[in-house]
């Protein structure tokens, strides 16, 4: 198999400004991941993983400081004069808690939107008041949101009841506000400001109940960059000395003074309990800190096990000041540099099982690991691209590629190598480089007038069409290359396009979430924000006519939602069947996975929520792939194909295959027997969820799934093989060759052992040969009767020295007697497509660490001391 390896795309990340997850009384744990260009990107929480599931576009040259999530399950006041009654009460509480939460984000753009995360457009926005926005809170009960500004006042918001409106301002302070916190009991509200100073306020009056005050370093005002408010009512800070500072709750004074950080303090995440809390900021490095109860001399014996790890003075180590009254101390109990660049969020959820700690800034990736196994755990690190093969699409037969970021599309076309030998193609080893004969080149840059950033883009087979989308609604493009041997591409707007009719009238969300086209290009099928599946007619695009064939409605499975879809009469319109959908998951699902066959004849999609439809592309018929996945966390679909044969393969989030007979309407027999328990395990609980799946024309049966971190090659048509097999063709390879040679030693030197007692029976022969006659007729027997044991242990060692072999080789993994299925690779890293573009020819783009970095900022400095 030849691979075209791809390092020229020039994709460059954004970096993470906030993370934050939902409140702990939504059923499906999300994070909200806030980039630096306003994209906000939504991740699953998956038994201490985490997996990416859609990207909300922010606003063109947008910015993103600060996100918030809120989620009302308590009645207000008012809520609870206009219910009478006590069942009035209970009904309206269970509707509230069955809602999806609400999510806001704000910046410096001075506005405060409220998102609708199905849809993936803004619900509402209103202007802070106060200029740029840089920090923002929601209350305990979420029923207000704290909201600081540029120009010194914490303004009050109020959201309850799907609300967002001003209330009020607290008193006015001559600086910016750059952290917000909410008590436990919502009483008060606590700040950290660019005046050296940390203020506690009374949310009902709006004025300073106390003032802290840091000191100053050469003259500058200490910036307060990150405020907590642990459940006793202690205050936590981190400022620009790199100091993280306890302060009682009762005195407002300080309790410790850890020097934590060796540059400013941008961070910090508490545990539900108020026992630890993390900090991180300009330094790198994420350090924990451990509230221990009891004496002094109990709670640093206690601390004692990470005494190794932590660096500076014991008066550094301790922190300043004295604990509490009942002798409750904090200690520094360890540290780790998961980053390159400044920390800029951190995050905790110590209500999931297990708990995370979410890290992310300027190196634009954001990392997790379990909180309880801090700071000893592995880290998981996710790709810094989205991780659902959206960014980067291939013309297979023109042999060109295209890459989308925020809204400039880049089109490029592939180089060309030669073409191998026979006798070279069957010797050439594992990724042996082939001589490069054209080199890629840049043909078009475009960028695209849109509101928002790009959430989508397709290329044609040939090369012809480029559909892409913002959350507006779709474009089509035409692209046109002028004759010569340095052919110039333009790409022309098809204005026709799309047709007035592709959504209804009712529908509120006209972006699209996903593209696909027919092999023929004679039809494209977008998947919209609202849950329709629309086949369009393009066949006669040069002459700007567009006909919408149908749409699909089988992800809309509200009662609402089939009474609408049922009423279209201007296009086929394929409602689905009204299910019990929960409220939240209707309010939260979009589009997220889609395939179409390669004979044109089915498109598969799959929803956040889990749905997976298969409907007929020129017909009304459509289904429901039951894969019977158990948990929401465990089901949500990461990646889905149509195989050589026909069958629909998917993988979901917890790395388990799928199989499904479209024309049976079933799993696979593979599958049935497969599927649930026999996936192996270094496939199954690799951090890294599926990507993409693709298949090789080649090859009946198979298929390809990638990941950021590795490729494997999946045959449906075999067994898995051993549960926990090495899948790593690489390091299977090195275990088979260095088992080989621990053997051959130990054969040899069981040979040389032989050849010793060979010759001393020799010897002791030729000593004997002056003996009697007798004694010589003894001895003689007794040696044939050695000879002929050695030959029979000769025997049993060549048996044994092959049964060792194996048996080493099963111990490590490797066994030899079954199938050797889900053969994986990790010689391509980072990778953001992978694709064939011909029978045995694939195309793998990645996007190298190194290259990444040397468009980062400069990092932080650390000063190293070599002895």
């Amino acid at each position: 198999m030849q691979v075209h390896r791809c390092r020229f795309a020039d994709y460059v990340p954004q970096a993470v400004n906030a993370i934050e997850f939902t409140p702990a009384t939504v059923e499906r744990p999300r994070i909200a991941v806030g980039r630096a260009n306003g994209d906000i990107e939504l991740w699953g929480v998956r038994h201490g993983h985490i997996h990416y599931e859609k990207t909300i576009p922010g606003p063109v040259n947008g910015t993103l400081e600060t996100v918030a999530w809120a989620h009302q399950t308590q009645l207000t006041a008012d809520d609870a004069e206009l219910l009478e009654s006590a069942e009035e009460r209970a009904a309206y509480v269970k509707r509230l808690n069955a809602r999806a939460p609400r999510l806001f984000s704000a910046g410096l753009n001075a506005v405060i939107v409220e998102w609708d995360i199905g849809r993936l457009v803004p619900r509402a926005a209103v202007d802070s008041y106060g200029g740029a926005v840089w920090c923002m809170a929601t209350n305990h009960a979420q029923t207000q949101l704290a909201v600081g500004t540029e120009d010194g006042h914490i303004r009050l918001f109020d959201i309850t009841d799907g609300r967002l409106e001003y209330v009020r301002c607290f008193d006015k302070i001559n600086s910016r506000i750059l952290s917000v916190a909410w008590a436990a009991d919502d009483r008060t509200v606590v700040t950290g400001s660019a005046d050296s100073s940390v203020r506690v306020w009374t949310a009902s009056t709006g004025h300073v109940a106390a003032r802290m005050t840091l000191p100053k370093e050469g003259g500058m005002p200490t910036l307060v960059w990150a405020v907590a408010v642990l459940r006793g009512g202690t205050v936590v800070s981190g400022d620009s000395r790199g100091h993280v500072v306890f302060w009682d709750a009762a005195m407002h004074v300080a309790m410790q003074d850890f020097r934590a950080q060796s540059a400013d303090v941008l961070s910090l995440a508490t545990d539900d309990a108020g026992h630890t809390v993390y900090a991180s900021g300009v330094d790198p490095k994420i350090t924990q800190f451990h509230l221990f109860v009891g004496d002094g001399a109990s709670a640093h014996a206690a601390a004692g096990g990470n005494k190794r790890r932590l660096k500076g003075s014991k008066r550094q180590r301790e922190g300043r000041g004295k604990g509490s009254s009942d002798g409750s101390r904090w200690h520094m109990t360890g540290f780790r540099r998961y980053h390159t660049h400044d920390v800029r969020a951190l995050a905790v959820s110590s209500r999931l099982d297990p708990n995370v700690l979410i890290s992310g800034g300027v190196d634009t990736q954001v990392t997790a690991c379990l909180a309880g196994e801090f700071p000893t755990g592995n880290q998981y690190r996710q790709p810094c691209f989205p991780p659902d093969d959206s960014v980067v699409s291939v013309a297979a037969r023109a042999g060109l590629m295209l890459q989308r970021q925020g809204t400039t599309l880049k089109l490029w076309e592939l180089g060309a190598a030669e073409q191998p030998s026979a006798d070279l193609a069957r010797a050439m080893e594992s990724g042996q480089a082939l001589q490069l004969l054209t080199r890629q080149r840049d043909l078009l840059r475009m960028d695209v007038s849109a509101s928002t950033n790009l959430l989508s883009c397709c290329l044609s087979p040939s090369g012809t069409l480029v559909a892409t989308s913002d959350a507006a609604g779709p474009r089509l493009y035409m692209l046109v290359r002028s004759p010569g041997d340095r052919p110039v591409v333009r790409a022309r707007r098809l204005r026709a396009f799309p047709p007035a009719n592709f959504v209804p009238p009712y529908s509120t969300a006209r972006g699209v979430t996903r593209f696909a086209f027919t092999s023929d290009e004679k039809k494209l099928v977008m998947a919209t924000a609202d849950g329709f599946v629309v086949v369009v007619d393009v066949s006669r695009y040069a002459s700007g006519e567009f006909t919408v064939v149908r749409r699909h409605c089988g992800h809309r499975t509200a009662a609402a939602e089939a009474e609408s879809d049922a009423g279209c009469d201007d296009v086929p319109t394929h409602a689905a069947d009204v299910r019990s959908v929960p409220e939240a998951d209707v309010q939260t699902r979009s589009i997220v996975r889609m395939a179409v066959s390669r004979d044109d004849r089915h498109v598969a999609t799959a929803d956040s929520n889990g749905l997976v439809i298969v409907a007929s592309i020129n017909g009304s018929r459509s289904s429901v792939v039951s894969l019977s996945q158990g948990s929401h966390r465990d089901g949500n679909v990461a990646a889905m194909v149509f195989d050589s044969i026909g069958n629909l393969v998917v993988t979901t989030v917890a790395n388990q295959v799928f199989a499904w007979d479209v024309r049976r309407g079933a799993p696979t027999p593979w599958s049935l027997r497969n599927s649930r328990k026999n996936i192996p395990r270094g496939f199954a609980v690799n951090g890294d969820c599926v990507a993409a799946l693709a298949t090789n024309p080649a090859e009946r049966g198979v298929v390809y799934a990638w990941a950021a971190n590795h490729i494997t090659r999946i045959d449906l048509t075999a067994p898995p093989g051993p549960r926990r097999a090495v899948l790593n063709i690489h390091k299977r390879r090195h275990i088979e060759a260095e088992v080989l040679r621990q053997v051959h030693e130990e054969k040899e030197q069981a040979d040389r052992r032989l050849e010793r007692q060979n010759s001393k029976r020799k010897r002791q022969q030729a000593a004997g040969s002056t003996a009697t006659a007798e004694a010589d007729s003894e001895a003689k027997k007794a040696v044939d009767a050695d000879a002929d044991a050695d030959a029979d242990r000769d025997l049993d060692l060549n048996t044994d020295w092959t049964s060792t072999y194996v048996a080493r080789l099963r111990e490590a993994g490797i066994n030899v007697n079954e199938p050797h299925n889900f053969r994986m690779t990790q010689r391509y890293q980072n990778l953001m497509h992978a694709s064939f573009v011909d029978d045995n020819t694939m195309i793998v783009v990645e996007r190298p660490w190194t290259d990444v970095a040397a468009s980062l900022p400069l990092a932080f400095e650390r000063h190293r001391y070599v002895s």
